[in-house]
């Protein structure tokens, strides 16, 4: 997964409506709640304490956070070697942070070969 600059992408208020609008579409695919999405803010640090909570209850139900991460396409390698490359960051931040990247660069993607 390339590194993308996360803070400069979710600043542009039409890329973070998007953000929002396929983070909401992902999770509600996995029968996830998604009241949380309203209240997030353009700011990394918030938006990774947002996605950890929900990740605490889904780390319970294993069967939804595999679902989870096949909708949002982020496989065993790719985590392992983001954990290899952030050995100071616990599992819930790395899972997050991925979650966020990846879902921003779907958006990303999506918004420049729509145009």
């Amino acid at each position: 997964m390339e590194e993308l600059d996360v803070n400069n992408y979710l600043v542009q208020q039409n890329l973070f409506d998007l953000f929002k609008i396929q983070l909401r579409k992902d999770f509600s695919s996995c029968s996830l709640p998604v009241d949380f999405i309203n209240d997030l803010h353009a700011d990394l640090p918030h938006l990774k304490a947002a996605v950890i909570k929900e990740l605490d209850y889904l780390l319970k139900n294993s069967t939804q956070l595999t679902n989870l991460l096949y909708r949002i396409d982020i496989n065993e390698t790719q985590i392992k070697n983001y954990t290899d490359k952030n050995k100071s960051m616990g599992f819930k931040e790395i899972l997050s942070e991925l979650i966020i990247k990846r879902i921003l660069q779907k958006v990303i993607l999506k918004k420049k070969f729509s145009s």
